[in-house]
């Protein structure tokens, strides 16, 4: 019976980790912004082999969601 190797590609797909270049691209910010937003705790980052730092997709899309905003000066 043969046994199916999974490469690191699949499990970070599954896991849905991307690289800060990535997950900056997705938002429109700078990658040191996604470092800081790790850096603050606000995204949970991964590091890879001592150097390579990785996101959750789906934790940097929630950090950039609409903002609902009321007008106030009642123009219209």
């Amino acid at each position: 019976m043969a046994t199916r190797h999974t490469s690191a590609a699949e499990v970070r797909s599954e896991r849905g980790l991307i690289s800060l270049k990535k997950a900056a691209a997705l938002v429109d910010v700078d990658r040191k912004t996604i470092r800081h937003w790790i850096d603050a705790g606000l995204l949970q980052g991964y590091k890879l082999n001592g150097n390579m730092w990785r996101v959750n997709l789906h934790e940097v899309l929630a950090l950039a969601r609409p903002v609902i905003t009321s007008d106030t000066d009642g123009a219209a």
